[in-house]
């Protein structure tokens, strides 16, 4: 199979935007480890890091975060997510695991490579691997099959890696047991709540008592620092005459970008789901068969499919609107639904159809065609699209060479002229806060740089919606007070919060006291004229609807009372209230265990195995030498 491709294809391009292809190349993209250049970046035992190829994988993440984010991508936030340095990190752990995998002895068949090259969605037509389509990915993407069959390899040795070292993870029977007695004990509490909003009006407030609460918390009543500035603003709209595209760059971003210009085939379906958990018996799958088959019978009868799913569809996702899934390709649906779902055709009904989830009767709403853009149809699209990177990238090169030019000088005013632009000062004071005159929205991370620069101090680049800036702060005035009259509404606001919070906690406490010398939050609640609630059963599993607020540290401290120690030792914080609370009761439902043990043990398992991966692989960091040449 694989001698039959190289036959008829010569080309690949690491970026085929589809997930199973692009994990494997984000990863491995064309890299040898082997490869020793001059420039070295990290060498990781014998094998080698070049900086040429770690500026290739850093340039694919990169490629990868914008067609993820698209308009919410912008440098600040590779810089905030600091990817330069999680790039060389990840090409070391993949150096390492695949010199772990040769000492372990695990390495990748020729037939296991073949047969995942054949399960590819990209590479299918209605399931079955398309010889004329993989020619046609091949030929967009420009590479040869044996560098696609030489990533496969790789990504299949890091599976198998990963495969062996996390079946270590094997959680003991004492562990599923507490995990279960953790996560699935039942409570019954009783409860009183105190909003301190509700104790406001009982607060007292005289101009004295005012004026104190403001001396000895002025810190709060301050001005922020403001700034005054100038700056250029250079906008890429106004370099349109400068930026040519070309007939080949029109071409090769075409190629380049071929599986944004392919959309895959789509159906908008509606189900009627009737679900079925893991380790359900035989015989309770035949009853819900049963109740499926008698649905189906209505559906066929033509009975309002919409209706019929809101009645007995147990997808409460897509129940209220009549099982409507929307437009979907055969990759967002587990293989069973798809395969029913795609072969038929709009307006059509599926048999019961058996999947993970349970059974299915899928009704086609319509159907959206594959549909490959041309060169001619995208080229409107692609041109503006280039004309538009071209203008920014002349943008962001004049924005450079001004900001160099006002180093070089110290001021911007005299750069500005020298370079006949009409530099901007706002002549306003502005905080932190807000937003820069004329341009709208800057970024928070920069926002902050720039109040962190001295008077006079001089930017970097900043990248704004409406190009670029080279800011200089041409005065700083400190945090300033707000004089007492001038705060008094917000100083009153305050205070009444202050002192009704803490009467509602010593309300709460005062509760408390009574309730435990009454061995009764109910009875110390009735003298109080207190409203005293009490909870159904829950668990951590499965919170009661009233105490959705009840997390955290408040959560383990209710579930660790028992019925000699009913109450905590002091009243809970719940948001914006405090609780007093007694348990009632507390029980294990031994009768769910055996139901509920394959989802602990799922659960408990993926947790160690991420656990003993992550320690794997330190361990076998810490065991081979690493040297970073160049910090990214």
């Amino acid at each position: 199979m694989l001698d039959l491709v190289r036959k008829h294809a010569k080309s690949w391009l690491i970026k085929v935007a589809l997930f199973l292809i692009v994990i494997v190349f984000i990863f491995w993209g064309g890299y040898s480890y082997k490869t020793r250049q001059e420039g070295q970046m990290a060498k990781v035992g014998e094998y080698y890091i070049s900086i040429n190829e770690y500026n290739q994988y850093y340039t694919q993440l990169v490629e990868m975060y914008r067609q993820q984010l698209r308009d919410s991508f912008s440098e600040d936030l590779l810089r905030q997510m600091n990817l330069k340095k999680q790039a060389l990190n990840l090409l070391i752990d993949r150096a390492v695991i695949s010199k772990a995998a040769q000492g372990m002895g695990l390495t990748v068949t020729t037939d296991e490579i073949q047969q995942k090259l054949l399960e590819y969605p990209v590479f299918q037509t209605e399931g079955r691997f398309d010889k004329k389509r993989y020619e046609f990915i091949l030929r967009q993407n420009r590479t040869s099959p044996e560098t696609l069959e030489r990533q496969i390899g790789h990504d299949l040795t890091m599976q198998k890696v990963e495969a062996f070292v996390k079946r270590r993870a094997v959680p003991t029977e004492q562990e599923i047991l507490a995990q279960f007695r953790l996560n699935y004990t039942l409570i019954q509490v009783a409860y009183v709540f105190f909003d301190p909003r509700t104790f406001e009006a009982q607060v007292k407030v005289d101009e004295k008592t005012l004026e104190d609460f403001y001396q000895q918390r002025q810190d709060r009543y301050k001005d922020p620092e403001k700034r005054q500035i100038s700056y250029e603003l250079f906008n890429p709209d106004a370099y349109q005459f400068d930026a040519q595209v070309t007939e080949k760059q029109i071409k090769d971003y075409y190629e380049d970008h071929a599986a944004d210009y392919h959309k895959e085939m789509e159906v908008r379906a509606r189900h009627i789901v009737f679900s079925i958990k893991e380790g359900t018996p035989e015989a309770d799958i035949e009853k819900i068969r049963a109740e499926a088959e008698k649905v189906l019978a209505e559906v066929k009868q033509g009975k309002d499919f919409t209706e019929l799913a809101k009645k007995y569809s147990q997808d409460p996702s897509v129940a209220e609107n009549g099982g409507d899934l929307g437009f979907f390709t055969r990759g967002k649906m587990v293989p069973a639904f798809a395969d029913a779902a795609f072969s038929l055709k709009a307006g059509e009904i599926s048999d019961l159809v058996r999947s993970p989830f349970g059974f299915h009767i899928i009704k086609i709403e319509d159907v959206h065609p594959e549909k490959i853009t041309s060169l001619e149809e995208a080229r409107s699209e692609i041109e503006s699209r280039l004309k538009g990177e071209i203008t920014r990238d002349i943008a962001h090169r004049k924005a450079r060479d001004f900001a160099d030019m006002v180093y070089a000088q110290k001021d911007m005013g005299k750069a500005a002229q020298a370079a006949k632009l009409q530099l901007t000062a706002t002549g306003t004071w502005v905080s932190q806060k807000d937003a820069l005159p004329d341009l709208g929205g800057m970024p928070t991370q920069s926002m902050g740089k720039l109040f962190a620069l001295p008077e006079k101090g001089i930017s970097d680049v900043i990248e704004v919606p409406k190009g670029f800036l080279v800011v200089q702060v041409e005065a700083i005035q400190a945090p300033q007070v707000i004089p007492f009259q001038n705060a008094k509404d917000r100083v009153e606001r305050d205070y009444k919060i202050d002192q009704a919070r803490i009467l509602a906690q010593q309300k709460a406490s005062d509760l408390l006291e009574a309730a435990r010398k009454l061995d009764s939050l109910e009875q110390a609640g009735t003298q109080e004229n207190l409203e005293v609630k009490k909870s159904d059963w829950f668990s951590r599993k499965e919170p009661d609807k009233d105490l959705v607020s009840l997390q955290g540290e408040a959560q383990n401290q209710i579930f660790q009372l028992e019925t000699v120690r009913p109450f905590t030792e002091a009243p809970l914080t719940l948001g914006n209230r405090y609780a007093v609370f007694q348990l009632l009761g507390r029980k294990l439902p031994e009768e769910t265990f055996n139901n509920e043990r394959p989802a602990i043990v799922k659960n408990l398992v993926e947790e160690q195995q991420s656990i003993v991966w992550q320690a794997w692989l330190g361990e076998e960091r810490r065991k081979t030498q690493i040297e970073v040449f160049k910090e990214p």
